[in-house]
């Protein structure tokens, strides 16, 4: 049964890697979501001031959306991991002695 268990929680920890550098490949796209800034000058152009007004207004929302959600996930990440390879530790400890 240990074996069982320490296996997937090292496949556990494997996929949280994968997903942590997916995160950190997200985490450096979040400045280009600041070029959407520059759809204020089309749209006041288009529908006129109001949605220009809106434009600059939802991009640092946008933006700080995008921080908040993906650096919360990136720590819960990170905080995860530090778990499983806790109880990767016990299960040595314990394995060795026994």
């Amino acid at each position: 049964m240990a074996k069982t268990r320490r296996d997937l929680i090292e496949r556990e920890i494997e996929r949280l890697h994968e997903q942590g550098e997916l995160l950190e490949r997200d985490w450096r796209r979040i400045p280009y979501l600041g070029l959407f800034l520059l759809s204020a000058g089309p749209a006041y152009w288009i529908w006129g001031p109001t949605a220009a007004m809106y434009a600059v207004l939802c991009t640092p929302c946008l933006v700080g959306t995008a921080l908040y959600l993906i650096g919360v996930r990136r720590s819960e990440n990170r905080q995860q991991i530090t778990e499983l390879e806790g109880q990767l530790r016990a299960i040595d400890d314990a394995a060795a002695a026994a």
